[in-house]
């Protein structure tokens, strides 16, 4: 807008000065070249083409002098692509001069000039407001990063003390408790009936207070193990992999199930990134009426069938364990991808 109405300024200028110059002339063929020109010159982004729309005007200067007038709206233009080189076609007002016309060329220049000071000054606040929104998204970002990662130790705070206290139990307490059920055992041997029967009740409270405590400990070790955030973290750290989780396990299972379940996901992805060319892996956890299912598929094709999948190294062996233990079973095929399908019964 601003390019405008310093152009329209110029424009009357040059105007009321070809006209009191020579009213007779045909001013509309100069006014019309000249505007197309300068519009040729707003419309063209490529420096080559500008520089070819000048040379035309140049020579139309050189084969009618009346298009010098003209001269202050081409010079507007030209100033913002080539600074003061642009004042090396000032010579050209002496072809024709012209008082009016040289004033002219000079408030067209200073026009020119104060325009591009301030395109440049809102270029520099456009960069310095894009700079401070991307601070403010990235300030933003972290803020959101660092409450997740709070959560997160907080919650691996929590397990770690869980184990801790779990293993305190079963080192101290537990093994005082079944020292002194075997102690019991022992008096029994060396006492009379009477006192067997004392120690079979202190025995009976022992072990009773032992499967407690069992218990216990099993619970604690059981929710000390969070499935889920563990397969997500093992799905984050394989970066070369775009991995999709589907998890839809229910809980409560025992820790046994969990660490086989996440040693089966840490084979499979590992194998992935060793034996396959893949770059997507689809991971599905599902809870059956009956049983657990685990599927497992990605798209590589760098895959022999013959050596692979008799290559102990694959994981296979370890998985089809893992399988059998819970009474199911384990099948695998390649089409268009290795896909792995894992079936544990439930207790």
């Amino acid at each position: 807008m601003r390019n405008f109405i310093e152009k329209l300024f110029v424009v009357i200028f040059c105007l009321y000065n070809t006209y009191i110059i020579d009213p007779s002339k045909d001013l509309v063929f100069f006014f019309l070249i000249s505007i197309i020109i300068s519009f040729a010159l707003d419309l063209f982004n490529s420096k080559r083409i500008k520089i070819l729309i000048y040379l035309v005007f140049l020579l139309l200067c050189f084969y009618d002098s009346f298009f010098i007038y003209y001269l202050p709206l081409i010079l507007y233009t030209m100033y913002l692509e080539f600074n003061f080189h642009s004042l090396l076609v000032l010579p050209l007002l002496f072809v024709n001069f012209s008082i009016i016309n040289l004033l002219i060329s000079t408030i067209s220049i200073y026009f020119s000039h104060m325009t591009k000071g301030f395109n440049l000054f809102l270029n520099e606040n456009k960069m310095i407001r894009d700079g401070l929104k991307e601070d403010a998204i990235y300030l933003r970002k972290y803020n959101e990063q660092l409450k997740i990662d709070r959560e997160k130790n907080i919650y691996i705070a929590i397990l770690t003390e869980r184990n801790r206290i779990a293993r305190e139990i079963h080192d101290s307490i537990g093994h005082s408790i079944s020292s002194g059920i075997l102690q019991v055992e022992a008096l029994k041997v060396v006492s009379n009936d009477n006192t067997i029967k004392g120690l079979d009740l202190l025995q009976n409270t022992l072990s009773s207070g032992m499967d407690d405590i069992r218990n216990s400990i099993h619970n604690l070790y059981n929710d000390s193990l969070d499935l889920r955030k563990r397969i997500e973290s093992l799905c984050d750290e394989a970066i070369s992999l775009n991995i999709s989780l589907n998890y839809k396990l229910d809980e409560p299972l025992s820790y046994d199930l969990k660490f086989d379940i996440l040693s089966i996901i840490r084979e499979s992805i590992t194998n992935t990134i060793k034996h396959s060319d893949a770059n997507k892996l689809n991971i599905n956890l599902l809870t059956q009426p009956k049983f657990y299912s685990i599927i497992i598929k990605d798209n590589g094709k760098n895959f022999n069938e013959t050596k692979d999948l008799l290559s102990k190294g694959i994981g296979l062996i370890s998985m089809d364990e893992i399988a059998r233990k819970y009474n199911g079973f384990l099948n695998y095929e390649f089409k268009d991808g290795f896909k792995i399908h894992i079936t544990l019964m439930k207790g």
